[in-house]
């Protein structure tokens, strides 16, 4: 009983901790930075001014099917170990949100989800969670290696920032790195082997992978491509909506996929991203459009479209899961 009224104090105090940090972000970055001002300022202009207006309203109705694809691929991937609700998944799912948004690379994403599972130990979870990452992953590859191979490393090289000699040996080792990382997330019981079974503690939880067949993954790799569909078509639709409408639909998506293989492979914090993902955008952007396309009104677009973007699928799925965080039970009574 002592023990348990302790973990109870210790639950309430790293909950507290956690929304704490969290809200002080979200407070500095949409209050204390003038670059939150600047965009409130854009975003009343398009709404004053502009027809596309819609764009942004359904663009953000879709940020709940973004967020409810990937609550339905951890549920899907727990399935093996612990049977939980749509419903429960989806709170683990913002609550993941809203700890990764102020944690290096996204990792509090892991413990927003875990600790709110009864039948999952900590590191079955953390792997579990690693299969959808992986399968998110793979799918961002895809897209960025069509987007890289159609137009990033040929822009480049007219550039002249890549050397055209050097371009074969890229595009040949992306595919087959590609494809070996494709097989082993097909073929990923084979990690299980391939730890020593001397390693009894990490051999138990890794053996985890032993239980996932191909049609599972596959499904989870489906979900992960409609999520990737889904999340670009709400750029594609904030680049209309600040008046960015010369790029064909095949070529918004080579653009946004350049910008997101971008994002994912650099180091990043959430929270702190809005001008560092406009950058990443405008960079993409000189790379498309010739010079005399390129003026000062296209690249404060194109910033606009990635901070809405930013503040609708980061920011508001981090202050939704501050409500979710009190549910989440890091010490618990049993042996788990």
């Amino acid at each position: 009983m002592k023990r348990t009224k302790l973990y109870k104090t210790y639950n309430i105090i790293i909950r507290s901790v956690i929304i704490i940090t969290s809200f002080t972000f979200l407070y500095f970055q949409l209050f204390v930075k003038q670059d939150f001002n600047n965009l409130l300022n854009d975003i009343s202009n398009i709404l004053n001014t502009s027809n596309n207006w819609w764009l942004i309203i359904l663009s953000l109705a879709l940020m709940p099917i973004n967020w409810s694809l990937e609550a339905l691929k951890w549920k899907l991937l727990l399935k093996n170990k612990e049977e939980i609700s749509f419903g429960l998944s989806l709170k683990a799912i913002f609550s993941g949100a809203s700890i990764s948004a102020v944690s290096p690379n996204r990792t509090g994403d892991y413990f927003g989800r875990i600790f709110v599972l009864k039948g999952t130990k900590f590191w079955e979870g953390v792997f579990i969670t690693i299969i959808g990452s992986y399968a998110q992953t793979i799918t961002t590859l895809l897209f960025g290696g069509m987007a890289v191979f159609a137009f990033l490393t040929p822009a480049l090289v007219s550039n002249e920032n890549l050397d055209s000699s050097r371009l074969l040996i890229f595009q040949y080792t992306y595919v087959i790195l590609l494809s070996i990382f494709i097989l082993l997330y097909f073929r990923i019981s084979l990690i299980s082997k391939m730890i020593p079974p001397k390693w009894k503690r990490i051999h138990k939880y890794v053996n985890i992978f032993i239980n996932y067949k191909f049609n599972q993954l596959f499904t989870a790799l489906s979900i992960s491509i409609l999520r990737y569909i889904v999340f670009s078509f709400q750029f594609y639709l904030l680049l209309i909506a600040v008046g960015i409408n010369s790029f064909s639909p095949f070529e918004a998506l080579l653009f946004t996929s350049s910008v997101f293989l971008i994002n994912t492979i650099r180091p990043s914090i959430a929270l702190l991203e809005i001008g560092i993902r406009g950058s990443v955008a405008i960079f993409v952007l000189n790379l498309f459009l010739s010079e005399t396309e390129i003026n000062l009104y296209l690249e404060n677009a194109v910033l606009l479209a990635s901070s809405l973007l930013w503040l609708i699928n980061i920011i508001l799925p981090a202050i939704i899961g501050l409500f979710f965080i009190k549910d989440l039970r890091f010490f618990k009574s049993n042996n788990q």
